[in-house]
């Protein structure tokens, strides 16, 4: 299990190999990273320490938040557990840690991780109006008698990996690339919502989630989706988007129709695993038309994921 540290001004930890970053998805390109870590952690015979940071300096900068984060801090937290690190520090940003420039940043990390070594990305730049470029990085850390190591970023199909690609295969929908960067199904989850029951009276209970605002949506549309219930995974249909035949105007929602369910889960914590887009969403001029759209989702789905098995 990884030790969880939220400041750095507590007892001085072990000597340790260090890496940044936001890690906001932890995708492929975060867990190859925090491998070689680990590893080169391991043949020092010293600990290893990813430092990330909260709010993601983005967001600390704009201010604007909503529909922003491709994970929850406490997944985050999780799927940075999985890999193995032995220490987790996540700093506040604010504006004393923004006004550090990299000498200052390295200097006070150091004095509650002793470095034994840093593990960065290409192109990563630390400190006050980014100057800490490869180059400054070298020559502080030479100074500091800290090894340093820059690491090629991972790529897949000819491309780097990055949050910044996820957050577009999420906004075009594209299900599976979101899978292959994350290496995992893309999720929200939340707690069934108490809401109008139109599903019910229609015929297609379907459950409403409170979701996280911050949390990024995908492509408004209708995906194929798993749920998972109290550790038991159903086949479902999912709508993200503003409900056009009800709710033309109003926020988004994310509401799935469980298939081959008929149980009350209100209250209940689900997580809505999206595999496939289906659809873009539509506003029918009258009800028997989407309940037959739905009926065309419902066989589509189970089509696709029987498939998928």
């Amino acid at each position: 299990m990884s030790n969880f540290y939220f400041d750095w001004n507590g007892e001085p930890l072990n000597p340790v190999w260090a890496t940044f970053g936001n890690f906001d998805s932890v995708h492929i390109g975060h867990q190859a990273l925090i491998a070689q870590l680990i590893s080169r952690a391991k043949a020092d015979h010293v600990d290893s320490l990813a430092v990330t940071f909260w709010p993601h300096p983005r967001v600390f900068f704009t201010k604007e938040s909503k529909g922003f984060y491709l994970t929850s801090r406490k997944e985050r937290y999780s799927l940075l557990e999985q890999t193995g690190l032995d220490n987790i520090l996540t700093l506040e940003f604010d504006q004393a840690l923004a006004n550090l420039d990299a000498e200052q940043f390295l200097k006070k990390l150091n004095r509650f991780a002793p470095l034994r070594g840093l593990m960065v990305g290409k192109g990563f730049v630390l400190g006050k109006n980014r100057q800490g470029t490869e180059e400054v990085l070298r020559e502080i850390c030479g100074r500091m008698g800290i090894t340093i190591e820059f690491v090629e970023p991972l790529r897949l199909e000819g491309e780097v990996v990055s949050s910044r690609r996820i957050r577009q295969a999420l906004d075009d929908g594209d299900m599976a690339l979101t899978a292959r960067l994350l290496g995992r199904t893309y999720q929200l989850s939340g707690i069934v919502a108490h809401g109008n029951k139109l599903g019910s009276k229609l015929g297609f209970p379907t459950a409403n989630i409170y979701f996280d605002p911050d949390r990024k949506l995908p492509r408004f549309g209708v995906y194929v989706t798993k749920v998972e219930l109290e550790g038991q995974e159903y086949m479902g249909v999912t709508n993200v988007g503003i409900r056009p035949t009800f709710d033309d105007g109003h926020l988004p929602s994310v509401e799935t129709l469980l298939l081959d369910f008929d149980k009350d889960i209100y209250d209940k914590l689900i997580y809505v695993k999206f595999i496939q887009f289906l659809r873009d969403e539509e506003k029918y001029e009258n009800i028997a038309d989407l309940i037959a759209q739905i009926e065309i989702d419902k066989i589509d789905a189970r089509r696709i994921l029987n498939n998928a098995i």
